[in-house]
């Protein structure tokens, strides 16, 4: 999962408000990106991954009423590219990723964001934690 190792990386590296709340928001539409590619997927884990879509779009929308969220023009997320890899091993990918943005927004929350900023991290943050108990039980 070379796509979400990179942004997982990407978003443990963040440092200060602004970079974390980029880094969030581009982990959030990676897991978008890496669930929508299985969408036609008739296999049982369609539904976790469309809860865990609806949650990444929630996640990634509450980092918009982020203050100190970079204009989008600034942005230079990694592309999260194809991925391939059975459900449950691109399941258990993004679970991961879910858990790094849960923990990295909650600290930050706590260390570095005031009124709005700290409010969007707080719901990112949850919608991360949602992401990663739909999603953490799978198998590689």
């Amino acid at each position: 999962m070379p796509g979400l190792a990179v942004t997982a990386d990407w978003v443990r590296q963040a440092r200060g408000l602004p970079t974390v709340l980029d880094a969030a928001y581009g982990g959030f539409e990676a897991i978008l990106t890496v669930i929508g590619a299985y969408e036609d997927t008739t296999s049982s884990v369609l539904a976790p991954f469309l809860l865990a879509a609806t949650q990444a779009a929630n996640g990634r929308d509450a980092l918009l009423f982020a203050p100190s969220l970079p204009p989008r023009s600034h942005r230079r997320h990694p592309a999260a590219g194809e991925e391939r890899g059975s459900t449950g091993g691109i399941g258990s990918a993004v679970a991961n990723l879910s858990r790094l943005l849960a923990i990295q927004l909650t600290t930050t929350a706590a260390t570095e964001a005031h009124g709005a900023d700290r409010v969007a991290c707080h719901d990112a943050a949850r919608h991360a934690t949602r992401i990663h108990d739909l999603l953490a039980g799978m198998s590689r």
